[in-house]
């Protein structure tokens, strides 16, 4: 009971506390089968340690009222503990709501006292923490610049953060914003008033929290609608809704920049593009350009997809006063993040590369095409998808296409969306059929059967916690 307990708040943590993303959870395979989740432990936080003590307080309380023998009482209990929790995090939610405001309020009087400073604003479906962490790397080669923190792009996270860091000599910050909802981006953007936001890309990502992609294109372009002083929008016009969300920002007066990527029909168009983008020995390489000053670079990120990354970085650098040269020699000191296609040294020399940072369908695709580079045998560790929606199934056909088409072995680390993802893998591989398996037994069974040559890809969370077991258990 108490392990479950642990687990069920280290659930409620993952989903930020969030009714509507555990819905979704509990909705799913693995969701469904609550009361037998594997110990994991929650960070020792204030709210973690209020929900555990209460949940332990409230079971007390119901156990020495029920008239039953002991082994029933303790049953009922058992089966209550979930519902504890979520009568715990209702409770939690008005003191830590009056909580946030306190914290947001002093954040906006911190940076409204602040010496005037560059606001850069990243928001998208995918792409956001990479394109902050480059961008960093950059203007740190002029600027004193503040990033927000990890993934952590809520109005909390960045206010915390600014009380934390935010010191006097910052020159620019840049904030990355993430939302589940329309209105989540406005309130960010009402407290750091960014100057150049910069849209990413769009997917089916979160799709069962905003319904469809026009409302999420609507709540992700609320970062345009929030920009101040210049106004400045960077848009990846590869991607068809962000190209969809530029012309909404020249019909609003923004100041419009636009990137593209190796796309003939843009040549010429945009400001800022790459052409070229080949992979090399850990690395990328392409000639990145603005108008008619171009340059050929490497850069040791793995994935044709991070040269979106790297020019949309690259055009926000520029808009924030760097010059092409600069920026070029900035590019130069990028180095790989952890958990997004960082290669590690494997097992009898095989190769790992850890993308467990996140999951979108996007990015799922393009790391598996990474693999199509390597000769030898390609396994893939996939955590499936959730949070997409009506396009659940087709997202998940679609990578099991590509992993099918390229992968020599699969595994899936829970069996959400099974069906959907074989099928994808068998349209391409008839003969090849993925594996469900725990952490422990996918770890265990990794042990037995690399081989130096190998190449293995670890996607999504889940498939980090076979990445760390095999990394505790074996010295590298």
């Amino acid at each position: 009971m108490v392990s479950n307990l642990l687990s069920f708040i280290h659930l409620w943590y993952l989903k930020e506390y969030r009714f509507d993303r555990m819905r979704i959870h509990l909705a799913t395979n693995q969701g469904k089968r609550l009361l037998f989740l594997p110990l994991k432990l929650p960070p020792r936080t204030p709210k973690t340690v209020v929900i555990f003590f209460g949940c332990v307080l409230l079971s007390f309380i119901i156990y020495s009222i029920l008239p039953y023998p002991v082994y029933i009482r303790m049953f009922i209990l058992d089966i209550l503990l979930f519902p504890l929790t979520v009568l715990l995090v209702f409770g939690t939610k008005i003191p830590t709501y009056f909580y946030h405001q306190y914290i947001i309020r002093r954040a906006i009087g911190k940076l409204r006292s602040h010496t005037p400073m560059k606001v850069i604003g990243i928001t998208g479906s995918y792409g956001k923490t990479s394109t902050k962490e480059i961008l960093y790397t950059l203007l740190a080669e002029k600027y004193k610049t503040l990033k927000t923190e990890a993934s952590k792009n809520s109005p909390i996270g960045i206010a915390e953060m600014i009380l934390r860091s935010l010191r006097p000599d910052h020159e620019v910050l840049i904030v990355e914003m993430g939302a589940y909802k329309q209105g989540e981006i406005r309130t960010m953007c009402d407290m750091v008033k960014p100057e150049i936001g910069v849209i990413t890309a769009i997917n089916a990502q979160h799709q069962d929290l905003f319904g469809t992609i026009e409302t999420t294109m609507k709540a992700k372009y609320e970062l345009i609608e929030g920009l101040t002083g210049k106004k400045t929008g960077i848009f990846n016009i590869d991607n068809p809704y962000v190209f969809q969300m530029s012309k909404w920002a020249k019909r609003d007066g923004v100041h419009v920049q636009e990137f593209s990527i190796g796309k003939d029909e843009f040549a010429g168009r945009t400001k800022y593009y790459a052409y070229g983008c080949k992979v090399i020995q850990d690395g990328v390489s392409f000639t990145y350009g603005t108008g008619s000053q171009k340059k050929t670079v490497t850069v040791p990120l793995i994935g044709i997809h991070q040269v979106a990354n790297i020019v949309a970085a690259s055009a926000a650098a520029m808009e924030c006063g760097m010059t092409f040269a600069q920026v070029v020699d900035a590019i130069g000191n990028i180095k790989p993040f952890d958990k997004t296609m960082k290669p590690i040294r494997g097992i009898h020399g095989s190769l790992f590369i850890d993308d467990t940072f996140n999951n979108n369908p996007d990015a799922a695709k393009a790391a598996i095409d990474y693999l199509s580079t390597k000769k030898h045998r390609k396994i893939l560790v996939f955590q499936p998808m959730i949070e997409l929606g009506k396009y659940t199934d087709e997202n998940h056909k679609d990578v099991g296409a590509e992993a099918g088409k390229i992968c020599d072995e699969i595994i899936l680390t829970n069996d959400n969306f099974y069906m959907p993802f074989a099928e994808g893998v068998r349209s391409q591989n008839s003969h090849l059929v993925p594996r469900v398996l725990s952490p422990q037994r996918a770890s265990d069974y990794l042990k037995k059967i690399i081989q130096p040559t190998d190449t293995i890809l670890f996607k999504g969370k889940e498939a980090g916690l076979v990445l760390a077991r095999l990394r505790s258990q074996i010295k590298l």
